[in-house]
């Protein structure tokens, strides 16, 4: 099929990775430039976290920190209290509300954007991509093929993965449930069937308040490794406490050696970093200062992404392996009124945390019996429930049923996959680069499949940066800038 129309950059994915892309392309080009953006589902900014209509389903973070604008932090904010005048800063909102503002943000930008600077939103999904000699052809499920002179795979965050043990048919059977996002998947579980929930995590949490919203009344039981739940953010409105100047410059600041920047790169001078090191540098700020621990864990923010690339391979391993689960509990928190709830299920015994390994499944057709290896013990128990959820979070290894496109983009020598099965490997700016080592400046990537280089990459605040500079690197590549003596177009 003859290709269609070109364009200047070709973004995969609507999601708020793919949205905040488009919506820093228009804003900052002076000249033409053409810009599509795929989405298969119905609105743009949503994706698997911003695509749940349940109004219990609350952001993570407080609003006032999530502006899809760097250089302007209440954004978001206002745009809330046009809506309800009385939000504070530190509220924690219904999720579905920022998918919302995404979406007339970018309607807002595209309106304002200079002459030539359009943006088109093609419906669909991408199947494939091939390189072309000036730029990339990319597919559609439907055939039709358009190219570009550069793409970006806004891919956003996988489905779970299957746990690799024996499931004895339960896979395939109704009584699995791969995600908790897929459609009307939780709708299908009996109100009083006993239901495990593989995971602690926050999807685990966003899980739970689904079944209780819909009126579940049989036990749930949450199993991971570890059996960690989320810690849970300050009340509204609480003071965090003052950080000592050791903590946020002489300690943190000295280990990563150079000044810290949205995206630092390592340098050959600097020696080789341990986990060990900023693990004792945390504890010893928490205990000899007796601080609330939120605030140290917050104030790594800044400098995270630097000490991630310090670290060489065995020590990012040694980091996943041993600390991983801790990191995320203190650093992926939850908002007060959830953790209420969940604490709430807990004590009304409907809720059970185990820390434990699952061996394997045996469905027979009326229930699920889940073979178990608790922490600590060598022996084996059987929990019987009549429904496993999945809650694992996203899959960043690239599979082919997980990540389809991307899969595709590493099998054909476009990218390669990160050594730690983190997503894609990844230059400074998102750059991919070619297995034989160079980056060929046509195909990039943000958000979540820069975890292996960046590590912290998955929350609005890294990804909007992400976006700006991304944004300005392909508008200078691609000559979408003010002729020499131009005027800035005035904003109208």
């Amino acid at each position: 099929m003859r290709a269609r129309t070109s364009w200047d950059v070709f973004i995969v994915g609507g999601g708020a990775s793919g949205t905040l892309l488009a919506l820093h392309l228009l804003k900052s080009a002076r000249a033409p430039l053409r810009v599509a953006l795929v989405e298969r589902g119905p609105r743009l900014g949503r994706g698997l976290a911003y695509g749940t209509d349940n109004p219990r389903h609350l952001l993570n973070v407080p609003a006032a920190r999530m502006s899809a604008l760097p250089d302007d932090p209440e954004h978001f904010l206002r745009w809330l209290r046009q809506q309800t005048p009385t939000t504070v800063p530190g509220a924690f909102v219904a999720r579905h509300l920022f998918g919302q503002y995404l979406e007339e943000v970018l309607s807002q930008t595209r309106v304002q954007a200079a002459p030539g600077v359009v943006l088109e939103v093609l419906p669909g999904e991408v199947t494939d991509v091939a390189a072309e000699p000036e730029g990339l052809r990319w597919t559609l499920a439907d055939g039709a093929q358009w190219t570009s002179r550069a793409g970006v795979l806004a891919a956003g965050n996988a489905l779970p993965a299957d746990l690799p043990v024996p499931d004895g048919g339960l896979y395939g059977s109704e009584r699995y449930h791969r995600s908790p996002w897929a459609e009307s998947s939780l709708q299908r579980i009996d109100a009083h069937a006993p239901v495990l929930l593989i995971g602690t995590g926050l999807t685990m949490v966003d899980a739970v308040l689904s079944l209780s919203d819909q009126g579940h009344q049989g036990p749930l039981h949450a199993l991971s490794r570890h059996g960690l739940l989320p810690h849970v953010h300050r009340p509204v409105g609480a003071q965090a406490p003052a950080l000592p100047e050791s903590l946020r410059v002489r300690e943190l600041l000295r280990a990563v050696r150079r000044e810290v920047t949205p995206e630092p790169r390592a340098t050959a001078e600097a020696p080789p970093l341990r986990v060990r090191e900023v693990l004792r540098t945390v504890r010893h700020e928490v205990e000899a200062a007796g601080m609330d621990w939120r605030a140290v864990v917050d104030s790594l923010r800044p400098v995270t992404i630097p000490l991630w690339q310090r670290l060489g391979a065995p020590e990012r391993r040694r980091f996943l392996r041993h600390l991983r689960s801790y990191w995320e509990v203190h650093r992926h928190r939850m908002a007060p009124d959830v953790g209420a709830a969940i604490d709430g299920l807990r004590r009304e015994g409907r809720l059970h945390l185990h820390a434990a390994r699952v061996r394997g499944f045996q469905w027979d057709g009326d229930a699920v019996d889940v073979r178990l290896r608790r922490r600590g013990t060598r022996e084996e128990s059987t929990l019987r429930v009549g429904h496993v959820v999945n809650c694992t979070g996203p899959n960043a290894s690239l599979s082919a049923r997980s990540h389809p496109l991307l899969r595709r983009v590493v099998d054909a020598g476009l990218a390669r996959e990160d050594p730690l099965g983190l997503g894609l490997l990844t230059e400074a700016g998102g750059v991919l680069p070619h297995p034989g080592g160079d980056a060929s400046e046509r195909l990039y990537t943000l958000g979540p499949p820069r975890r292996g280089d960046l590590w912290e990459t998955t929350a609005i605040p890294e990804i909007r940066l992400q976006a700006r500079e991304l944004a300005e690197r392909l508008i200078q590549r691609l000559g979408a800038v003010s002729s020499p003596g131009e005027p800035a177009r005035p904003s109208r």
